[in-house]
């Protein structure tokens, strides 16, 4: 297994199996672009991607350790493949669409200022998480638990408290009020 530990990647163009079975340690990339990457096996601990377009991943078994994601536009990518050892991503300022997180210990998880669209947290652990001020248009939650997570400032999100936890989830108003939608019920 190769081994990579406290570069910087500036303006590079990433593709296919280059982090393949490979541990990356203390990286940092900048402006760059992950284009169907194959991270299989790999394990990135402590390391930041700010301002990389990333497209499709390949995730069977990689694990995330401390890995933050500011800035990035990520399309695509089933991080519900990922190892669930250890798993601890932060993501802010992001444009994340398509992505399945499903089935994934998220704890304490970030999204904030985010654009988090079209993706799924089926049966995810999600205590704690912080989704400040992003909007969740079109993305699923069934059977999460979000208990103590913080909506505060989120919009566009449709989550039925039927189907999820929500002990002590922090919502603000107006917003919060879709929540009522799965009640089918008229509000004067």
């Amino acid at each position: 297994m190769t081994t990579i530990e406290s570069k910087v990647y500036t303006k590079e163009k990433f593709t296919g199996g280059v982090f393949s079975q490979t541990d990356i340690s203390d990286c940092t990339f900048e402006n760059s672009l992950f284009e169907d990457c194959d991270f299989r096996n790999s394990t990135f601990t402590d390391c930041l991607f700010k301002n990389c377009n990333i497209l499709t991943l390949h995730l069977e078994v990689c694990r995330f350790q401390d890995v933050s994601f500011d800035s990035c536009k990520i399309s695509g990518g089933d991080f519900y493949k990922c190892d669930k050892r250890l798993l601890t991503l932060s993501f802010k300022n992001c444009l994340v669409q398509g992505v399945n997180f499903s089935e994934l210990p998220l704890k304490r998880v970030i999204f904030r200022d985010c654009k988090v669209k079209e993706c799924y947290f089926n049966e995810t652990n999600l205590v704690e998480a912080d989704f400040k001020n992003t909007d969740l248009l079109g993305t699923i939650f069934h059977h999460a638990n979000l208990s103590k997570a913080d909506f505060r400032g989120a919009y566009n999100y449709s989550i039925d408290p039927q189907f999820n936890n929500l002990k002590k989830a922090h919502f603000s108003l107006p917003e919060a009020i879709s929540l009522l939608a799965s009640l089918d019920i008229q509000l004067s």
